[in-house]
């Protein structure tokens, strides 16, 4: 049933705020323009319906002439120059730990990058540099994955993602950013009264789809259809879900909903594989030769990328497992007609994991991410929760962390959540975040939430 809905902003005041910073979204509309992100959209486009012997010439090819242009001046590589030369299967895997202890050492000294940290889903972030130029190929791919559903990277979207929505933001859960056309809703205030005030804005934006972790958009699917159904959300076209898995109960839930495909991709920060899901094989990712080559290593995704200059990586073991699929011939390949190889089984670093807010509402770690430099003094972590609305960041390291980084850590993830948790950090020793079989544990969690209709697993 549908609700009736009022709202005392005045049209004006809606234009203002929702269309206000053109220039931005200006920016990002041309940067989508761009020879780059189209040319790769192109190539993209006829790769895919081309023979299997074609797609590997051309990926063997522009691997070689980008590790020519920017392999040989990382200094890793010229200490280990068959990295770049011989054929991957004779080559040993670099594993996370090698790259985190000897981080500069593969490096690309004459490639202006960006620091960023991996989200850290596994319990131990790594410091990267990410080149300029690969956030551009990054958005062609993402383009290319949710073009599939006819959504474009500038369309209206409703998001669900990180963000810092905070207190920083003077604790509203709602943020409109031009750039990326979108309403940004925090996922640290996923309520009945935020969903509401978020309609309340639609009337005008109209959004295509709507884009976010799996554990975030659940709670507003289900909001949807028990207030619903609701005009503003007639247009919506797919569902775009990151950062985690989802549960095929949830799959069906935002189907049935949004009476939208859902659209899937996989990747890693690291930037060595990226794979857009089938729109006719649940489960299973097609992957992107423009990206990096993809290995099977003894049931590990193992990425050899080619679109990170700043920091190419070779034969890198993403700790994820799968099944690689080999393209068949031409008149046997995938139903969708795409020749690209195909990545199932994927598991391992997605996960919903979930820390409970002071209204018991569900925060996935997706949202609490590492994605700061700050946290990179820190070998492992762990969330662990014992009480509503507070959560206790357990951090390990070899050298003992000073006292001024647990409290920039404590303040950067205050931040982030706002009046939504209380944070606290602390210094444990690093055996204690690990499983009973040496795994890296996310979160510990002993709290139990009045609300378990939330909970991943439970439909």
């Amino acid at each position: 049933m549908t609700r009736a809905r009022t709202t005392s902003r005045t049209t004006s005041a809606k234009a203002g705020s929702v269309f206000g910073s053109r220039a931005a979204a200006a920016a990002f509309g041309a940067a989508y323009a761009s020879p780059l992100v189209q040319g790769h959209l192109r190539t993209l486009a006829r790769l895919e319906s081309a023979d299997a012997a074609e797609v590997r010439e051309w990926q063997l090819s522009r691997m070689a002439r980008f590790h020519r242009q920017w392999g040989r001046p990382v200094p890793y590589y010229q200490a280990h120059p068959e990295y770049l030369q011989g054929p991957l299967d004779d080559l040993p895997v670099l594993g996370k730990e090698t790259v985190r202890g000897l981080a500069g050492s593969f490096t690309n000294p004459r490639v202006p990058a960006r620091r960023v940290t991996t989200g850290g889903t596994g319990g131990r972030p790594l410091d990267l540099r990410i080149s300029y130029a690969s956030f551009f190929t990054e958005w062609a791919h993402i383009a290319h994955v949710w073009g599939r559903a006819g959504v474009r990277p500038t369309d209206p979207k409703i998001t669900f993602r990180g963000g810092s929505l905070g207190e920083g933001f003077a604790g509203r859960p709602i943020l409109f950013q031009p750039t990326y056309n979108h309403f940004l809703v925090s996922p640290f205030h996923l309520s009945d009264r935020t969903f509401e005030d978020l309609l309340d804005r639609l009337d005008e934006f109209r959004p295509m789809a709507v884009w976010g972790y799996p554990s975030a958009v659940t709670p507003f699917a289900r909001w949807v259809a028990r207030t619903g159904p609701h005009r503003a959300l007639n247009r919506i076209r797919a569902v775009l879900l990151a950062s985690e898995g989802a549960f095929d109960w949830q799959l069906t839930l935002f189907r049935d909903v949004f009476a939208a495909p859902v659209v899937r991709w996989y990747g890693q920060s690291e930037k060595v594989v990226f794979a857009g899901e089938c729109p006719r094989r649940t489960g299973a990712y097609h992957v992107a030769p423009t990206y990096g080559l993809t290995e099977i290593v003894d049931g590990r995704i193992v990425g050899t990328g080619m679109t990170n200059a700043a920091m190419p990586l070779v034969r890198y073991d993403t700790e994820d497992a799968g099944t690689l699929l080999p393209p068949g011939p031409h008149d046997a390949r995938c139903v969708c007609g795409s020749s690209f190889p195909v990545l199932t089984d994927v598991r391992g670093r997605w996960d919903q994991s979930l820390v409970y807010g002071t209204d018991d509402e569900p925060i996935s770690t997706a949202a609490l991410n590492f994605h700061d430099s700050s946290f990179a003094v820190f070998d492992r972590f762990q969330f662990r929760q014992e009480r509503r609305g507070e959560v206790e960041l357990r951090v390990a390291a070899a050298r003992r962390p000073e006292t001024s980084d647990l409290t920039r850590a404590r303040r950067l993830l205050q931040e982030r959540v706002g009046d939504r948790l209380r944070v606290s950090v602390t210094v444990v020793p690093p055996d204690t975040l690990l499983s009973i079989r040496g795994k890296g544990v996310t979160v510990d969690q002993h709290y139990r939430p009045a609300r378990t209709q939330e909970r991943p697993g439970m439909p």
